[in-house]
């Protein structure tokens, strides 16, 4: 989950390094730092804490040079400390490494080496790649054979970028698990984990695929195989624009997101469904013949996505009529799912680099079963290895908490289940068009609930100090309930915990004093009732509640401390809307709480390690 960059060129290398890193600090903010190759000199510079703290250093105490690798660190093997930070350097300071994953049989590398007379300075496992290529140079390899050779000795998830300092012109990289692209710019090369980090001075990019390893100098990419052979590579331009990664005038990331909302369901909506109402999606993994006779679905997911997935079963199970289960993408590999050929695998991941879902993928695949996914990032590792990718259309999520990926998963969920529904022939084009109709109206939806924000901003004063809450939620809702109190743990450091209204008697109650509030998601639908009986058990306990209603609704606005409306919608369609007064909430709290929305502590916005 660490961030890599890499950089050769006639540009100041500190700098260049410096936005690619601060680009990627979403992967991951425990520790950074470079290193960088001067008249046949290696300089490193790192420090514990945020990429400022790096800049800070290097203020203090600059570099110079044209080529230079760096690194933000989500830490998983030894502390959060300078000595742990990247880079990484063999005995004699003369090889840099930064590395993106897991050494999983380094403890055996380390203590071979160590039996050679290597001495180890960190508790990590990505020491040992300097350590083993230092000691193939002492053996006599080049250094070309010294990197190759280290890679075949490698086991699990990563990539890296190497230099050393008898290769004034080359910077070395290889890749088996994790994500690493390669950008050209004018008479500059870089290395990165993902394409925001070399934008906008690269025009044009390329994706590594697992087992390739090579080098780049300023003008040229050299790509090989596994069996050492010369890989072809046809570079694509980058879409994505450098407006599309600044705050935008907002104070916070996650706050922009939020309001990004409106616009992304428009886009999506323009491109999903025609004006004759017919559904665009040409990417349904499978044809219609194995759509129609399609027995069970498998969703695999984890984290917010995992939340979309619930949400989604109920979409799938309604309008397609076909058993639908979600599974945690960390569970689903090992325990064995029994499935059979007319079982599809639906995965969803916001940054298409999740490992455990990116392993549950494989694990379908072992067993003949079709793999759609629903990515936001097409180039990604899951959308490669799925059968066929769904695009969420997004657009770049920078906060570490999803929220517009959330959103943009619903809706997709939806309308790909009304899709399926159609060519099985279970839903009409009346009952199509009266959802599109509707469906058409959420962006708008969307604006009357976010025009509201500062309600919240107050709200979150009140609770500044508090050090519990609970959601309840019930049928489309008690996912939110989750989502909420996930947003809520995830950036204000609150306890939170999410409850189905119905299983709330069943124990949790347990929790609830006058110092805890209790947020009840209770839009007016089929469950109406079972919601209001759900508030008077909270007010009979005086936890404060707070209320997500339909506008108009009296009642619930009477037996609620706080109480916030969303327009009148379809109760399958209320997911989209009672999901935000929750984003903002968490956002609002965290922010009165001193925290910060978009690097929350101990987490990274791409899970990709196990």
């Amino acid at each position: 989950m660490c961030g890599i960059v890499g950089y050769i060129g006639p540009k100041s290398v500190d700098s260049v390094l410096l936005v690619g890193l601060t680009r990627l600090e979403y992967r991951g903010y425990d520790s950074a730092g470079v290193a960088v190759l001067d008249k046949g000199e290696l300089h490193i510079r790192k420090e514990k804490g945020k990429i400022k703290a790096l800049e800070s250093m290097l203020r203090d105490h600059p570099v110079e040079g044209r080529m230079g690798i760096g690194h933000t660190r989500w830490a998983t093997h030894g502390e959060a400390n300078r000595t742990n930070a990247h880079p990484h350097v063999d005995e004699k300071k003369r090889i840099a490494v930064v590395h993106n994953g897991i050494i999983e049989n380094h403890y055996e590398l380390r203590h071979e080496l160590m039996r050679e007379g290597h001495v180890f300075h960190s508790e990590t496992d990505t020491e040992v790649i300097p350590h083993l290529v230092e000691q193939a140079l002492r053996d006599g390899k080049s250094i070309e054979d010294a990197v190759f050779d280290t890679i075949k000795r490698l086991t699990g998830r990563y990539s890296f970028a190497l230099l050393h300092d008898g290769d004034p012109d080359r910077i070395f990289f290889a890749r088996d698990g994790s994500p690493l692209i390669y950008g050209k710019g004018a008479g500059e090369s870089f290395l990165a984990s993902d394409v925001p980090a070399v934008v906008p001075l690269a025009r044009e990019h390329y994706i590594f695929e697992n087992g390739q390893w090579g080098w780049i100098t300023k003008d040229e990419l050299h790509v090989f195989n596994e069996e050492r052979e010369a890989v072809p590579h046809d570079l694509k331009k980058i879409e994505v624009k450098a407006a599309d990664l600044d705050k935008g005038g907002y104070e916070h990331f996650m706050l922009k997101e939020i309001f990004e909302q409106p616009g992304m369901l428009r886009r999506i909506i323009q491109h999903r469904i025609g004006d004759n109402g017919k559904l665009n999606f040409p990417e349904k993994a499978g044809s219609n013949d194995f759509l129609i006779r399609l027995s069970r679905l498998i969703i695999t997911s984890a984290g917010t996505s995992w939340h979309a997935g619930m949400v989604g079963k109920m979409y799938l199970e309604r309008f397609t009529k076909v058993a639908t289960e979600v599974d945690l993408s960390s569970e689903f590999r090992y325990r064995n799912p029994v499935a059979e050929g007319d079982t599809k695998v639906i995965a969803i991941s916001q940054s298409g680099e999740t490992a455990d879902t990116i392993a549950g993928i494989y694990e379908a695949k072992a067993k003949f079963l079709r793999v759609l996914s629903f990515v936001n990032n097409p180039e990604s590792t899951i959308a490669r290895e799925s059968d066929a990718f769904i695009n969420l259309m997004a657009g770049p999520e920078i906060g570490v908490a999803s929220t517009k990926a959330y959103t943009a998963q619903l809706i997709h969920l939806l309308l790909y289940a009304t899709f399926v529904g159609g060519i099985k022939w279970l839903t009409g084009k009346e009952e199509r068009q009266e959802l599109f109709e509707e469906v058409r109206r959420l962006p708008e939806m969307m604006e009357h609930v976010l025009e509201r924000a500062d309600v919240i901003k107050e709200w979150a004063k009140d609770f500044r100090e508090t050090k519990d809450f609970v959601f309840l939620g019930r049928s489309w809702n008690h996912p939110t309930a989750l989502e909420g109190a996930l947003k809520l743990k995830e950036i204000s450091y609150i306890h939170a915990s999410g409850y189905a209204g119905g299983e709330f008697k069943h124990g949790p109650i347990a929790l609830i004093t006058d110092e805890v509030p209790v947020v009840c998601i209770a839009p007016q639908g089929d469950i109406y009732e079972k919601m209001l009986s759900n508030i008077e058990e909270v007010r009979a306990r005086k936890a404060k509640i707070i209320s997500i209603y339909t506008e108009g609704d009296e009642k619930i606005q009477s037996m609620s401390d706080y109480a916030f409306p969303i327009p009148k919608c379809s109760e399958l369609l209320s997911p989209l809307l009672t999901v935000l007064p929750l984003q903002l909430l968490a956002y609002y709290v965290a922010v009165e709480r001193g925290c910060e929305p978009d690097q929350p502590r101990n987490l990274a916005k791409s899970v990709t390690v196990e």
